[in-house]
C-alpha cells in the first residue's frame, strides 16, 4: 500500500465516492426507453447516502466512520421525433449537496470533512433507434448517449471534501439492448468516462489526472398494474485510478451495487420512484447505501 498523508487519503477516498454528485452516473429502470416526441420532463431526485466502512486497496481503514451525503438533483429533459421513429433527447441536470464525514481514524484531531453547495452541471443528449424487432410479443431497440459534466460546482482546494470536482467528465453511453415484452422491460447499458486534469488539487495545488472509468448496468422492471412497477438494477464500476503529482494512487473504486425501485403513477402526468441502493463490494472509498426518491412530471 502506498503511503500518503491523511489529507491526501481523505481527498482521494472522498473523490472516489463523489461521482453521484458530479453527475447522474447511473440510470434508473426504463431510463433508456424514450418518451414520445414532443414530451418534456421535469424530474427531482433526492438521495441520502450513508456509510460507516472506509476502504483503501480493499483493506478496512475505519469500520466506525460516519458518512452522510444528502443530494438533490434537478433535471429537465425534452424529446424530439426526428423522423423514421428515431427519438432524440436532451437533458440538463443540476445537483446540490451537503456532506458530513467524520472518522476517528482519518480525523483524530479535528471534526472531520464537511462540505455543501452546488454540484457540477451535466448536459446530456441521447438518440434512440426505431425498434428493429417488433413481432407483437417482443420489441428490441437501442439507445446511445453523450454526457458532459462541467466543473461548475463549489470547489476549494484547501478542503479535503468538495461537492464540485474541478474537472470535465465526458461520458459515452451505449444501451445496445432495450427489450420490451408486455409489462416487462430489460435494459443493458455500458459506458466509459473520460476526465480532464485538475490542476488545483489539494492545498498543495497538485496536478490530479484520472484514468477512464467503465460501468456496466443491468435493469429489469415489471409493471404489475398501470400505476405500479418494480425494478431491480445491478451496477459495476471499475477503472478511474487517479495520479497525483505523477504518483499513481491505486484508488479505483471497483464497486458493485444493487438498487431496488418501486414506481407509482400518482396522476396521469406525475410518477414517483422510491429506491433503496446497497453496495455489495467496494475496493476504495466509503461503502454506502442510500434511500431515495424521484419525482417525474410529464408535460
Amino acid at each position: 500500500m502506498k503511503r500518503r498523508s491523511t489529507f491526501l487519503i481523505v481527498a482521494v477516498l472522498v473523490a472516489a465516492f463523489m461521482l453521484p454528485v458530479s453527475a447522474m452516473a447511473e440510470n434508473d429502470p426504463r431510463d433508456a426507453v424514450p418518451a414520445p416526441g414532443g414530451t418534456s420532463l421535469f424530474l427531482f431526485y433526492y438521495r441520502d447516502y450513508t456509510g460507516s466502512d472506509v476502504y483503501e486497496d480493499g483493506e478496512t481503514l475505519d469500520d466506525n466512520a460516519d458518512f452522510d451525503l444528502q443530494v438533490g438533483i434537478f433535471r429537465l429533459a425534452h424529446f424530439w421525433d426526428v423522423g423514421g421513429n428515431w427519438i432524440w433527447s436532451a437533458d440538463v441536470l443540476q445537483p446540490v449537496a451537503s456532506m458530513n464525514f467524520d472518522s476517528d481514524v482519518l480525523f483524530p484531531d479535528n471534526s472531520g470533512a464537511n462540505s455543501s453547495g452546488l454540484g457540477d452541471t451535466t448536459i446530456a443528449t441521447h438518440i434512440n433507434t426505431p425498434f428493429f424487432l417488433d413481432n407483437g410479443k417482443f420489441k428490441l431497440g437501442q439507445s446511445y448517449g453523450l454526457i458532459v459534466t462541467l466543473p461548475t460546482g463549489d470547489y476549494d482546494s484547501e478542503k479535503a471534501a468538495n461537492i464540485g470536482t474541478n474537472y470535465y467528465t465526458y461520458r459515452l453511453e451505449a444501451t445496445p439492448v432495450i427489450l420490451m415484452s408486455g409489462p416487462f422491460v430489460f435494459e443493458l447499458t455500458g459506458e466509459v468516462n473520460f476526465y480532464s486534469d485538475n490542476d488545483d488539487y489539494t492545498v498543495a495545488n497538485l496536478k490530479q489526472e484520472k484514468d477512464p472509468s467503465y460501468q456496466l448496468q443491468l435493469h429489469a422492471s415489471y409493471s404489475f398494474t398501470d400505476s405500479f412497477l418494480f425494478g431491480i438494477s445491478y451496477y459495476y464500476l471499475t477503472g478511474g485510478e487517479t495520479t497525483v503529482a505523477g504518483i499513481e494512487q491505486d484508488d479505483e473504486p471497483d464497486a458493485q451495487a444493487l438498487r431496488f425501485s418501486f414506481g407509482f403513477q400518482l396522476t396521469k402526468n406525475l410518477q414517483m420512484l422510491l429506491q433503496y441502493n446497497t453496495e455489495i463490494e467496494r475496493e476504495n472509498g466509503v461503502e454506502q447505501n442510500y434511500l431515495g426518491t424521484r419525482l417525474a412530471y410529464c408535460f
